[in-house]
């Protein structure tokens, strides 16, 4: 990571010196979330549908940016951008509106943070494939809860599918694997968990941006009946859970460290007051996965639905599975590797044989906001 990031110090010294002081730092510890695994890239065109719901999102967005005239790039930042391809995507578009916008031939340095424990190498593949002629690329490894910029350097934030991934698991939900379906004291705990997650998400994004900076945010939410659309999905992991793991030990521990927000948690005006940001847009609507439709319009094979369902709920929480699996100490790499084969083939089976239970949309919050 560290010589592609050298290659660049030259054009901003003081921003990268700090960012690699802070991933060198951070580097050291460990988080409740550890991001994804696999061919993520290849398997994530459901969070690139999540994406692709934004554009108008990030059009207004580019509407109301305030632009600091000047030789530095323009600084943008995507928080939770995984193994890469998702995200250079998100900061092309919204360059593309800040250059069709705001007219300006400034440079533009995107900075990509995620887990230091995200796939890394993938992630600069991938990066090291784009056009440098319309920006420049780093990255930093650490948890964006904390503060991962200087301060009043920040033009744009943006983040998608990625806060509901807490920075830690409260305690773990009995006789579900998700805080969905979690009640008394375990939702309580995982609330907070999320309230005080999304109040350092918020303070110290208001810390890195410009003033007339702005703040891009879609966030897996619950529609207004309370549904996330995705209740299937957690089904079907815990009773792949409840087939795989030792049921006093292991599958007490296999829950996700992820909090699905109301619509009203998401879009909190008081929070947002509270760290200088003045609300400029913001809706709720479904995103459809297509994965379904494309079954029912014999685009796709059920075969090919079943793997395609399967393998992007894989890249995504097979890091949950396997530390469950670890962390008794008692299970060779071997065994670990085999049980979630297993595992991810319970899943298959299942979705393979009950297709019509995985029409799948995800509720997402789309929320604008600007740095008074």
């Amino acid at each position: 990571m560290y010589p592609f990031i050298f290659r660049h110090i030259i054009m901003f010294p003081l921003l990268f010196r700090q960012i690699i002081t802070r991933t060198c730092k951070m580097a050291t510890k460990t988080s409740g979330t550890t991001g994804m695994l696999g061919s993520y890239n290849s398997n994530s065109l459901p969070q690139r549908e999540i994406i692709e719901s934004s554009t108008s999102l990030m059009k207004n967005a580019m509407k109301n940016l305030n632009i600091r005239p000047g030789r530095c790039p323009v600084l943008i930042a995507d928080f939770g951008s995984s193994h890469g391809s998702n995200s250079m995507h998100a900061m092309k578009t919204i360059i593309s509106y800040i250059q069709e916008f705001k007219k300006t031939d400034q440079q533009f340095l995107s900075v990509h943070i995620d887990l230091p424990t995200n796939n890394w190498t993938s992630f600069f593949d991938t990066s090291n494939e784009q056009d440098k002629k319309i920006f420049f690329s780093l990255a930093t490894g650490q948890s964006f809860y904390k503060q991962c910029l200087p301060p009043n350097c920040l033009t744009v934030g943006y983040s998608s599918g990625s806060i509901h991934w807490l920075s830690q698991k409260p305690c773990n939900i009995t006789n579900h694997c998700i805080s969905t379906f979690a009640k008394g004291a375990e939702l309580q705990a995982f609330q907070k968990q999320a309230r005080d997650d999304y109040r350092n998400f918020l303070e110290n994004r208001s810390r890195e941006l410009i003033q007339g900076g702005i703040l891009i945010l879609v966030m897996n939410c619950f529609n207004d009946e309370g549904i996330t659309m995705t209740e299937s999905v957690y089904h079907n992991l815990y009773k792949c859970a409840k087939s795989i793991l030792s049921p006093n030990v292991e599958l007490p521990n296999y829950t996700l460290p992820v909090y699905i927000r109301s619509y009203d948690e998401c879009v909190d005006k008081e929070l947002f007051h509270q760290n200088s940001f003045e609300v400029i847009h913001s809706n709720m609507s479904a995103v459809d996965f297509k994965f379904y439709e494309q079954l029912k319009n014999n685009e796709m094979e059920l075969e090919e639905f079943s793997e395609k369902q399967t393998e992007f709920i894989r890249c995504a929480t097979d890091s949950v599975l396997r530390g469950v699996l670890e962390s008794t100490g008692k299970r060779s790499k071997q065994d670990i590797d085999q049980l979630s084969n297993q595992f991810w083939n319970l899943y298959k089976e299942h979705v393979k044989q009950n297709p019509d239970d995985f029409d799948i949309k995800c509720y997402q919050a789309y929320v604008i906001l600007k740095k008074l």
